[in-house]
């Protein structure tokens, strides 16, 4: 199972957890043994789901003052903790919106880890970056963060037709 795979696949048993600030529970967003550490400054909230009968998780993480957002992307290992797949990110210190992701198969992926030698940036950190794309992003609409992140990943119960 690669990232284009579960990004291009039907999701089922979508949830969208509340909004938190501060550090982000271990049973929410298992990366580690602890809980992942964020300032009190970052908004964060968590959409599950199951893609290809494998549980993910997005971790959406956003702060208004820093002008920072980004959505991670993490399948649960069988440890249960999350192999980093993506994350799709802006901040104002680097050159536009940017995704540190790995083309990898899921189980390759260090579990716990969220970039090692696997993860590559794209564009690239001297590539020309699409900065108007989102250039209407708002950095204090908690909905909108959330909706960004749900087209980025294509989280979108399919139904049945009619």
């Amino acid at each position: 199972m690669h990232l284009k795979q579960i990004i291009r696949a039907p999701k089922n048993n979508i949830n969208i957890g509340t909004w938190r600030n501060g550090k982000v529970e271990r049973k929410d967003f298992p990366i580690a043994k602890k809980a992942y550490r964020l300032g009190k400054s970052f908004d964060w909230c968590v959409i599950a789901f199951q893609a290809m009968s494998a549980d993910c998780r997005v971790l959406v993480v956003m702060n208004i003052q820093k002008q920072k957002y980004e959505a991670i992307l993490g399948v649960m290992g069988q440890r249960g903790i999350l192999h980093i797949l993506c994350s799709y990110e802006y901040h104002p210190s680097e050159p536009g919106w940017h995704a540190h992701a790995t083309h990898d198969e899921v189980s390759t992926v260090s579990s716990g880890i969220m970039r090692g030698p696997w993860i590559m940036r794209v564009p690239g950190a001297r590539k020309p970056h699409r900065t108007a794309k989102h250039s209407n992003f708002n950095f204090d609409d908690r909905k909108a963060a959330l909706h960004f992140a749900i087209d980025r990943y294509n989280i979108v119960e399919k139904g049945p037709l009619l």
